[in-house]
């Protein structure tokens, strides 16, 4: 069958008309997906405004990090922690506590001489204390005459800040010179010497020394100076 040139026309421009509606079609589905998918999103992101940071999240993020030491520490690691200061006073009163109460300080006074113009003269003495963590010496140059008349006192002092207020006092002993010319009267077996200390800022009486007991008694003399004095007991109070 032949076709005018008008009807041919026609028959061209239906096919056109067609297409044309296949692809609006088309374009019409792509455009409902899309908007359907928009939906689905956040509004800032619907709305096309900036999307902000979780604030939750870097706030946990930052208390993570001042937990452990990184910013800001506010744990109990910080230098400004009230407990850790408190603890350091604690620390200090336990070792002002633990400080010695007195020096090793006495004082020898004749409590009976046995003749008008005896009396014992020591030239030096030498304290030796023994204790759990070591030993501790002191030295003490110098005249110690003890005399009743006229009357003449002896002393001997000594720090014991050397000597760990821990420790154990296992023998403490005082060991007087006597002088070679006039330490002791050859015929002398009856004075005595009475010692007095010092204990917390209180004087007491120690012990007694006594040529019959401590001194003749045990074989020293001019001839055999170093006489040895037990205090131990006194010491151990300090």
């Amino acid at each position: 069958m032949r076709l005018s040139i008008t009807q041919a026309h026609r028959l061209v421009l239906l096919v056109l008309l067609a297409l044309v509606a296949a692809g609006c079609d088309r374009v019409g589905d792509v455009a409902s997906g899309a908007g359907s998918a928009t939906k689905n999103l956040p509004s800032e992101i619907s709305e096309g405004k900036p999307s902000e940071p979780d604030k939750s999240a870097a706030e946990e993020q930052t208390n993570g990090q001042s937990a452990s030491g990184i910013i800001g520490e506010s744990g109990s690691d910080s230098a400004d922690d009230p407990e850790d200061d408190n603890n350091s006073e604690d620390e200090a009163e336990v070792v002002v506590s633990e400080t010695r109460k007195s020096d090793f300080s006495l004082e020898f006074e004749m409590s009976h001489q046995s003749c008008s113009s005896c009396g014992i003269w020591f030239d030096s003495a030498d304290l030796v204390i023994v204790h759990s963590q070591g030993r501790f010496t002191a030295q003490q140059s110098g005249s110690l005459l003890i005399k009743e008349a006229p009357y003449f006192q002896g002393r001997f002092h000594a720090s014991l800040s050397s000597i760990p207020p821990s420790s154990t006092i296992e023998s403490a002993t005082l060991y007087m010179q006597l002088n070679a010319a006039e330490g002791i009267s050859n015929d002398d077996f009856t004075s005595s010497i009475s010692v007095y200390g010092y204990i917390g800022g209180s004087r007491r009486h120690i012990r007694d020394i006594t040529a019959a007991d401590d001194i003749k008694g045990k074989g020293y003399s001019k001839a055999n100076p170093n006489v040895p004095i037990d205090f131990t007991a006194y010491t151990r109070q300090l």
